[in-house]
């Protein structure tokens, strides 16, 4: 890539973040879904940047790819010393949080969900957000429809006993509705109503024998993720396991 193309994919992106991003407001972890690309517009802009940025995503995901089938094997092996780090159990519970949080979300009240999360997160967004939200007259229409997809992308792993405290992130693709409305008239305040497809990454924590939410990052940040390098103790293989 040259000089000439570089600047130009510069210039794409920065036009691209002014228009994209809105205020970090509403949902799980603080941030509306992005009501401008919902518009047609919005859809028109999100076509020629796609055919102007492809490399760059045929780029982001082949490094996912690669990034989620290391992790999944990393998973297995741990999972031979504790279940709970097994793909089809880990998985079971990520999808179990991530529908509690959105209901919990879409009732207002984070005490629901203090099992399945951490106190640092409760605390955060239930009194920096929904508490704030109330005060303001604003609420958060937050639904969430189907989870199309949960992929392990990074790894942080202990060395304490079964692994306690470790860390796993996650994309999460998931079909939500999220805006704020004015509670008396009804107005949408910000972002759009109508279901979209979103992307986020889950932050999950081993503790005290299950799995709890620990933060929500943006989608956007998954490169980000993608490029660290796994943290995870050495293992000692059985045969059979080396040699699949």
């Amino acid at each position: 890539m040259n000089k000439q193309q570089k600047r130009l994919l510069l210039t794409i992106l920065i036009i691209t973040l002014l228009f994209y991003v809105d205020p970090v407001y509403a949902g799980p972890g603080g941030s509306v879904a992005k009501a401008l690309f919902k518009t047609w517009w919005g859809k028109l802009l999100l076509f020629v940047l796609f055919i102007v940025l492809f490399p760059l995503i045929v780029y982001t995901r082949t490094i996912e790819f690669f990034a989620v089938r290391k992790a999944k094997k990393q998973l297995m092996q741990l999972g031979l010393k504790n279940k709970d780090f097994s793909w089809l159990n880990l998985e079971k519970n990520v999808y179990n949080i991530f529908t509690r949080v959105y209901l919990a979300w879409s009732k207002e009240d984070m005490s629901e969900v203090k099992e399945y999360v951490n106190h640092w997160y409760w605390q955060n967004q239930q009194m920096v957000h929904l508490d704030r939200w109330k005060s303001e007259n604003l609420k958060n229409i937050c639904r969430l429809q189907s989870i199309s997809k949960i992929k392990p992308l990074y790894l942080e792993i202990s060395n304490e006993d079964n692994y306690e405290g470790s860390k796993v992130a996650f994309i999460i693709n998931a079909n939500i509705e999220d805006y704020l409305i004015d509670r008396d008239t009804r107005k949408v305040v910000e972002g759009k109503s109508g279901f979209s497809d979103e992307e986020n990454i889950w932050i999950m924590e081993y503790t005290e024998g299950k799995w709890v939410l620990d933060d929500i990052r943006d989608g956007s940040l998954s490169l980000a993720f993608a490029k660290l390098e796994n943290v995870v103790p050495e293992f000692s293989l059985t045969t059979n396991l080396s040699k699949s």
